[in-house]
C-alpha cells in the first residue's frame, strides 16, 4: 500500500554498509520504521540528510499490512529550519528533544493532534528569537498530555508539594526521592501551566532550572517503562546551564 503522509525523523542508525534504518512519527500512521537502501552513497537519490533528528518531512511510502520495515518511494523537507542547525542553543535543545521522544515514543499509534503539536512546537523552536532556557522543560510537560502521563495541576497553598510517583501536588512532603520540595513544585507548577509560547514568562535561577529539569526528567522516567538516563543531558546542562 502506497501511503502519503508527513513524519517527524526521531532517529536513525546505520544498517549495512551504506543503508540506515529510521525511526519517523508519521501524522497518518503513527509510528513506523524504515530502511532506506543505499542513501549513504554518494549518488544516492535521498539524501542522507533529510533524517537528520526532528527534521519535519513529507513522505511517500510503501507499507507492509504487517509490523516491519517499510521503505519510502519519496522524500522532501517543504519547510527547512533556518536557526536550529546553526544556532547552538536551539540545536542543544532539539538534540535533547529528539532523544527524549526516541525513547518516549515506542507504539504510538496515528494521534494527528499530537502530530501537529510536534510539528507547531518545532517551527516555533526554529523561529524563536531570545533565551531558550526553559523551552525544553514547559515542552515536556506539553508533551507529556499527548502520552497519557499529564502531571495534574492541583497546586494550592494547601497542597505545595509534587509528588512524582502520584503525579499530584499534596500537603505532605514524604521523603526527597518522590517529592519536590516547596519552591522546586512552585515552579513545577508553573511550568505545567504555562504554554510553550510563554516559556520566556518562567523565572528560575541556574541551581532551580537544573533541578527542575532533572525531576521533570525523573518524573518520565517513573511513568514510561525503560525511559534511560538522557545522554544530551550533559550537552545541554553546558551550553544552558540546564
Amino acid at each position: 500500500m502506497i501511503t502519503k503522509t508527513k513524519g517527524v525523523i526521531l532517529h536513525s542508525l546505520k544498517y549495512g554498509e551504506t543503508s540506515i534504518i529510521a525511526k519517523v512519527f508519521t501524522r497518518e500512521d503513527g509510528l513506523q520504521s524504515y530502511i532506506i537502501p543505499g542513501v549513504r552513497k554518494q549518488k544516492s537519490k535521498i539524501k542522507q540528510n533529510l533524517f537528520q533528528p526532528l527534521s519535519v518531512v513529507d513522505l511517500v511510502a510503501y507499507h507492509k499490512d504487517r509490523e516491519g520495515l517499510h521503505h519510502i518511494k519519496e522524500i522532501r523537507c517543504p519547510r527547512a529550519y533556518e536557526t536550529i542547525p546553526y544556532d547552538v542553543s536551539k540545536s542543544s535543545v532539539a538534540i535533547f528533544l529528539a532523544e527524549v521522544l526516541n525513547h518516549a515514543l515506542k507504539r504510538q499509534e496515528a494521534n494527528p493532534a499530537f502530530f501537529d503539536f510536534l510539528e507547531d512546537a518545532l517551527h516555533f523552536l526554529d523561529r524563536e528569537k531570545g533565551s531558550m532556557a526553559h523551552f525544553h522543560i514547559v515542552f515536556l510537560l506539553r508533551l507529556s498530555r499527548y502520552l497519557g502521563i499529564e502531571p495534574r495541576a492541583n497546586h494550592s497553598e494547601k497542597d505545595r508539594f509534587f509528588n512524582i510517583r502520584e503525579g499530584v501536588f499534596s500537603n505532605t512532603f514524604e521523603n526527597s526521592e518522590y517529592c519536590l520540595d516547596q519552591e522546586i513544585s512552585r515552579l513545577f507548577s508553573e511550568a505545567i501551566t504555562t504554554e510553550l509560547k510563554e516559556h520566556k514568562h518562567i523565572r528560575t535561577t541556574k541551581a532551580d532550572r537544573k533541578i527542575l529539569l532533572l525531576k521533570t526528567i525523573d518524573y518520565y522516567r517513573y511513568h514510561l517503562e525503560g525511559m534511560p538516563e538522557m545522554k544530551s543531558f550533559a550537552v545541554l546542562e553546558m551550553v544552558l546551564g540546564a
